[in-house]
């Protein structure tokens, strides 16, 4: 891996203070030294005079569940800053995929064409990171994805049975790595999902530790 050294940038660290006029040396993928550079001697120099050198930017609402196969560079992100991505929002997660909900993927994926060769969360996961995203990314399982695998479309409430496996399909989504679960309740089929419905199922959220994003 490359060492690379930008020099003359106005440093943005992100502890508040005001930015300040520096060098910024990195080694092996990580900040090796801030400030006095002239004993380092890197493999590539920027020279970032009049430009600001920050940390990466964290876009908390992304949407990029798919394109981010299509596309594993990420050019519109990486080139904004932004170095982490929040998807899986809007109650809309690319895993787990059963029932209605895979058959939803599908035709997303022939828009894209792409392969759907993952079900749960954490194949989807392990596939992004064959592909070699560029960004960093924090996934939640959206809830009407999960709603979608075990009831498709149908505007009713869920049986004890239907309820249990959705629940069980988000913890077993968290344990596998997603974050936390996103609802997006004015969307169907969640807007057929009442409040209790709801509750119950964030209580999994809790228990396992996530966040809940709506």
């Amino acid at each position: 891996m490359q060492s690379i050294l930008i020099k003359d940038g106005i440093i943005v660290d992100g502890t508040g203070k005001p930015g300040y006029k520096g060098d910024l040396y990195i080694e092996k993928g990580t900040i090796a030294s801030i400030g006095r550079t002239s004993d380092f001697k890197p493999d590539f120099e920027i020279n970032a005079s009049g430009l600001v050198v920050s940390p990466g930017f964290i876009d908390m609402h992304g949407h990029s569940d798919y394109t981010l196969l299509v596309n594993p560079f990420a050019d519109s992100k990486i080139r904004q800053g932004i170095t982490t991505e929040v998807i899986g929002n809007c109650g809309q997660s690319a895993a787990p995929l059963l029932g209605e909900a895979r058959e939803e993927a599908e035709r997303i994926a022939e828009r894209y064409e792409i392969d759907v060769d993952w079900t749960y969360m954490g194949e989807y996961i392990e596939r992004m990171e064959r592909s070699g995203i560029s960004t960093n990314v924090a996934a939640l399982v959206g809830f009407g994805t999960i709603r979608l695998s075990v009831m498709g479309y149908e505007a009713r409430d869920p049986t004890d049975e239907e309820l249990n496996e959705m629940k069980s399909l988000v913890a077993r989504s968290i344990d596998e790595g997603a974050v936390g679960m996103s609802t997006g309740l004015r969307y169907v089929p969640q807007s057929y999902a009442k409040t209790e419905e709801v509750i119950e199922i964030s209580k999994v959220v809790a228990e396992k530790g996530g966040i809940y994003t709506s």
